[in-house]
């Protein structure tokens, strides 16, 4: 009868927190913000600079490339944020829309590249 009687316990899993250094993450940000100021020095300055007669696809693979490093090193900042504090916070929650933001646009010059 007391078998019947006794609440079922719930319980929840938490992942194990990875405490690491965020020098992958920063690396990875850094990185990607560069190769994207690349492309975008590559399309904004005159004919007559430095590099600036290279093609479209030069700019625009490296607004790909450079979106995909941020998307990393963005969504890896985040995870790591999360883990370090155990719940949802709000550098979290921003980390992860700047990566998605950072994919959007990876995404967009790829269409206008194929395009």
């Amino acid at each position: 009868m007391s078998e019947l009687q006794e609440k079922q316990a719930v319980t929840t899993e938490h992942l194990p927190r990875l405490f690491r250094h965020r020098t992958v993450d920063y690396t990875l940000i850094i990185i990607g913000a560069l190769v994207a100021a690349f492309g975008a020095y590559t399309y904004f300055v005159p004919a007559s600079w430095i590099l600036a007669d290279l093609g479209e696809a030069w700019y625009l693979g490296s607004w790909i490339a450079g979106g995909v490093l941020l998307t990393a090193g963005f969504g890896m900042l985040g995870a790591s944020i999360r883990d370090r504090s155990g719940y949802w916070n709000a550098s979290a929650v921003v980390s992860f829309v700047l990566g998605t933001l950072s994919f959007a646009g990876a995404v967009a010059a790829a269409v206008l590249l194929i395009i």
